[in-house]
């Protein structure tokens, strides 16, 4: 296995599909907001953000299977192989069943005109958007489960080619919608999009299983013990997925119950900006985890060495990147979205440059942690930034009386991991020179 050549075409087949999701990103919020208006807009992305949260509940099964089966692939273990596919398969599903039964619950005994502050529609039409908002997300949420696999098998481009296929299509089905005047509804908008997203998803997997002939997804490879391995080191990374959605989900909601929902829109939309940054340089940074992981299993520290050296050359480029859209954020808002529509609170579009550059620098140290499984220091700093995040969001949004508050505050509860994560990569790696361990 060459890796440098697995990660150049990652990266560029990567780079060049997530630049046309991007294109195609930048052209679907305009419509978004001509479909809904701003203030409907507002209470999609709160409620989108929200449901989303149940990404996250896997129990940490997703990065355990990548990390697994990655493991499994480098050693020709085809049997370990489907034993992690199949009980990740069947102990995912299981907990979308239990979210689903949760989250109906909730939705019933709800009142959702208070909590988004919005009072233009029944609450009965609120709970049933949340109900299919919720429904489409628990049924992707077992189906992306095909990301990790390519993952795996070092096929990160081929996520970017699903999701630049998906956004082609509901943008559009939402062009559609807006030329012939097709009802402009938030439940008309969830179902549109959780179908489409439903059916690539499906497509990439059976066309995983397709090419992985060896790999095959059945219950009678189900095995409790590679559950257990599975929750061993999933466990820790449910914490640090849990502890970065209190720390980065949240904000939305937030804004929303103290400002209004129609805040949430200007401060998404400089958020979506720095987050395209964010998402390309991981993009970059995608391949690596699973090729750490099979370096780890090969005991090539050199190229560890060697890779973490790369991605902090290109993270210059990424902190040039970053100042240029702050300088130059007003003229792509006036051409994007249009003055009228767009307020920027003051240090808004600071303070999301300097999280993103955050935040891109300790992904680099990050992806080859996770691959080593040892996080246990990474899930305590998230931990902490978790618990101080939500009230210090609300005392700043209240003291500064604009949404710049919320990404201050982000920044505070993250400057921990910033610091924490270079300094543990780099004991790691001594380590594991020193005593020639996986």
């Amino acid at each position: 296995m060459n890796r440098n050549i697995i990660q150049k075409k990652n990266i560029l087949l990567g780079l060049t599909f997530k630049s046309l999701g991007m294109i195609l990103n930048f052209l679907l919020i305009p419509f978004l907001i001509t479909f809904l208006g701003k203030i409907e807009y507002g209470v999609w992305i709160t409620v989108f953000s929200v449901t989303n949260w149940i990404f996250t509940f896997d129990i940490g099964i997703g990065h355990g299977l990548r990390n697994k089966l990655t493991e499994a692939i480098s050693l020709n273990d085809i049997i370990k192989a489907n034993k992690i596919v199949c009980t990740s398969y069947v102990l995912i599903s299981l907990f979308a069943g239990i979210i689903l039964i949760i989250g109906v619950v909730l939705i019933l005994s709800l009142d959702f005109q208070t909590i988004l502050n919005y009072s233009r529609k029944s609450n009965e039409y609120l709970q049933l958007f949340i109900f299919f908002s919720l429904l489409f997300t628990v049924l992707n949420f077992v189906l992306s489960l095909y990301k990790k696999l390519y993952l795996a098998i070092h096929e990160s481009f081929v996520i970017e080619l699903v999701n630049t296929s998906f956004l082609l299509f509901y943008l559009l089905f939402v062009f559609i919608f807006i030329k012939f005047n097709i009802f402009k509804s938030l439940i008309g908008l969830i179902i549109i999009y959780g179908t489409v997203n439903m059916i690539f998803a499906l497509l990439a997997t059976m066309i995983f299983f397709k090419i992985k002939k060896k790999i095959v997804l059945s219950f009678k490879f189900f095995d409790s013990k590679e559950g257990k391995s599975l929750f061993n080191l999933g466990g820790k990374f449910f914490v640090i997925n849990i502890s970065l959605l209190i720390i980065l989900s949240t904000d939305n909601v937030i804004v929303s119950n103290i400002l209004g929902p129609g805040y949430v829109t200007d401060y998404s939309i400089v958020q979506k900006l720095f987050q395209f940054i964010i998402v390309g340089f991981s993009v970059i940074l995608a391949s690596s985890w699973s090729l750490y992981s099979d370096a780890l299993v090969r005991k090539d520290y050199n190229w560890i060495r060697r890779n973490i050296r790369k991605m902090n050359l290109l993270f210059i480029g990424i902190v040039f990147i970053g100042f240029l859209l702050y300088f130059f954020i007003d003229p792509i808002l006036d051409t994007w979205i249009g003055k009228e529509v767009i307020i920027l609170p003051k240090g808004l579009v600071f303070y999301n440059m300097i999280y993103c550059l955050i935040f891109c620098f300790s992904n680099i140290y990050m992806y080859f942690i996770n691959a080593t499984g040892q996080i246990k220091v990474q899930m305590y700093l998230y931990l902490f930034g978790a618990l101080v995040n939500i009230p210090l969001s609300i005392y700043l949004v209240n003291l500064l009386e604009t949404s710049t508050g919320v990404i201050l505050s982000t920044i505070i509860s993250t400057l921990p991991v910033l610091l924490g994560m270079p300094i543990q990569a780099k004991l790691i790696l001594r380590n594991f020179e020193a005593n020639n361990i996986i």
